[in-house]
């Protein structure tokens, strides 16, 4: 039985993305007022020059009367439509005028293409729940919508507030503000250039991964099997077939890059170290799984929204950084979460369709065996890395697939009876899944601590692995290529951790951070994993006393305590051209003295509540 989860907060959703998706309607909307106002405020001005002017003038009664009445009741900003009447005055006047009559009506288009595309858009999202096809449909034409209107409105809201930098100091104020001015101009042009530069942005959804294509020659049996499931779930064979030592199995379409080549078509990446643990009949189960998504077009579909996906998440970096656009990427981010959750529903859906083939290829146990095994499998080799990677000493050899054969049997009777496995999701670089104990409880066999162990408690006899030839010699170099890689991540952090009470330490820290100076026209700076001193300093300052660095000005402002605040001052442009140079290495070498005091302290209570907890 599947423990409960906590209900969708409407309440939490509202506060996280629509109500900061409203702030799209500041700018025009405080744009409208305003332009309202100043055009009001200039029409009773006018209004009162020329009533003023008329009674000045020596009119018939009832030609003066006509004409106050017609200033009166026709504001001057109606009467500058009129390019002859308009004429009359000087440019300045004509400017103004044309200026509110212009930000007014930028200001209404902006609501009402807010309103409008509001209502497209989510009338989109609702539409994309009822299939894939739907889906990839709303998502390309709400894609577009959204691409076109924020466009838009950052061109609109850029030109509002710079219009407003300017107008309200110099109404309210009779001033104005240069610096506000260019501050609000490069705020706009900033935003209007990033986006731009995505509008045209080249979209690249290739995939890296890690593995070897298999050669059928030599392994005929593995895909005469797989043929024999493709037939089963009624799909035509994979174009490719890439086995690595990940812990997952996966189908795409989108094209991927193994060992520098780039490979297009159908592809299905199988994993050999869980092949390795699985009875042939488990493996039958999640091969089925995958070519299932074949089948449903999943991978189809997938490979057409990745794009989609992809431009909207590099749009909404651009509007996030991009000055203006900051107000529209709440807009935008209010959707994305919409479509998400559109994708999350149809991702659940498919993962059961698939779930409920494979457990006719095989039987619903199999499959729930397949599904437990795999799940622990991943479970056991992150645990596996992460007890590594805690160490604080040079790893000689990482031995992860070592321990991970001699530990998993052992782990999956243990992991059988946890209680909290049903939450668990299997790993996916595509796709998410639903929890274990949903996908179980969904083939008919409800997860308890019984059932699984009875699943898990006899060892998998790798069936698979021995039909793919060479299977062995492609595992050992995979894992060797990917210790190596674990070996050296782990050796490098290792010099974030230490603050050197050893030579060892000290031998660790220093070959990631060795003693620099660079070299300046009045003296050099030298640095070093503890402290760094310029020429001209009276002493070293030592990275545990600086509070803060700063540059103002040319000028590096390194404050620190040493008997009372303290501060030192170094001109960077003596550096000529290596003055990022400079900034950026004591930047380095500072930040890491502060992740090693930050883990030296968080590593002391972690041991305190250790001991306390043992007592």
């Amino acid at each position: 039985m599947s423990a409960a989860k906590p209900g969708f907060s409407s309440m939490g959703f509202a506060k996280t993305f629509l109500l900061p998706c409203v702030l799209i309607f500041l700018v025009p909307v405080a744009g409208l007022a305003f332009f309202l106002h100043a055009q009001s405020t200039f029409d009773a001005q006018a209004r009162e020059a020329v009533l003023k002017q008329i009674r000045a003038d020596k009119l018939a009664p009832a030609e003066r009367d006509k004409a106050i009445e017609f200033f009166t009741k026709v504001p001057m900003s109606q009467l500058m439509k009129n390019a002859r009447f308009a004429a009359q005055f000087d440019w300045w006047t004509r400017f103004n005028f044309a200026t509110f009559r212009w930000m007014i009506r930028l200001s209404v288009l902006s609501i009402g293409t807010s309103v409008v595309v509001f209502g497209l858009v989510g009338l989109c999202v609702v539409l994309s729940l009822s299939s894939q096809r739907s889906q990839y449909l709303s998502l390309s034409i709400g894609w577009q919508v959204l691409r076109l209107y924020s466009a838009l409105q950052v061109l609109v809201q850029g030109i509002l507030v710079l219009a407003l930098s300017y107008w309200v100091t110099a109404l309210w104020f009779n001033r104005f503000y240069p610096k506000l001015i260019l501050l609000a101009g490069l705020l706009a042009v900033l935003g209007v250039a990033l986006v731009i530069v995505e509008v045209f942005k080249r979209i690249n959804v290739t995939c890296d991964v890690e593995g070897t294509p298999l050669d059928p020659v030599g392994s005929e049996r593995f895909f005469e099997e797989l043929q024999a499931i493709c037939r089963k779930v009624d799909t035509a064979p994979p174009d490719q077939v890439i086995v690595g030592i990940d812990d997952n199995f996966f189908v795409t379409e989108v094209p991927v890059r193994v060992g520098g080549k780039t490979r297009t078509g159908r592809t299905l990446f199988a994993s050999l170290s869980l092949l390795k643990q699985l009875h042939v009949s488990e493996a039958d189960g999640v091969l089925a799984h995958e070519l299932a998504h074949f089948s449903g077009e999943d991978t189809l579909y997938s490979k057409k929204t990745a794009p989609l996906i992809e431009g909207f998440q590099r749009y909404l970096v651009a509007l996030y950084y991009g000055g203006i656009g900051r107000v529209v990427f709440y807009f935008m981010i209010f959707f994305r979460a919409l479509f998400e959750l559109s994708l999350g529903r149809i991702r659940r859906q498919r993962e059961f369709r698939a779930d409920r083939i494979a457990s006719e290829v095989t039987t619903p146990r199999e499959m729930a065996a397949a599904l437990l095994r795999t799940t622990a499998y991943s479970k056991f080799r992150n645990e596996v890395q992460h007890n590594l990677f805690k160490q604080e000493r040079v790893l000689e050899s990482a031995n992860i697939a070592e321990q991970i054969a001699e530990g998993f049997q052992t782990y999956a009777v243990k992991f059988a009876a946890e209680h909290d496995i049903g939450e668990l999701k299997a790993s996916h670089p595509f796709d998410s899944h639903p929890p274990l104990a949903d996908r179980l409880e969904a083939v008919g066999v409800p997860l308890s601590p019984e059932t699984a162990r009875s699943l898990l408690i006899q060892q998998g006899d790798g069936g698979w692995y021995r039909m793919i030839a060479r299977a062995e010699e492609i595992e050992r170099q995979q894992w060797d290529d990917f210790e190596s890689k674990f070996r050296n991540l782990h050796e490098a952090s290792l010099a974030y951790r230490f603050l050197p009470e050893t030579d060892e330490e000290l031998a660790i820290v220093v070959k990631v951070f060795p003693p620099v100076t660079l070299q300046g026209k009045g003296g050099s700076l030298a640095l070093d994993h503890q402290r760094l001193h310029f020429t001209d300093w009276p002493a070293p300052i030592e990275y545990r006393e600086i509070t803060g660095c700063s540059v103002e000005n040319g000028v590096l402002q390194v404050q620190y305590q040493r008997e009372g605040k303290k501060k030192q001052k170094l001109k960077l442009n003596a550096f000529g051209k290596g003055q990022q140079e400079v900034v950026s290495t004591i930047n380095h070498y500072w930040l890491r003295y502060k992740n090693a005091a930050e883990y030296q302290v968080q590593k002391r209570g972690e041991e305190t509540s250790a001991a306390q907890s043992n007592v």
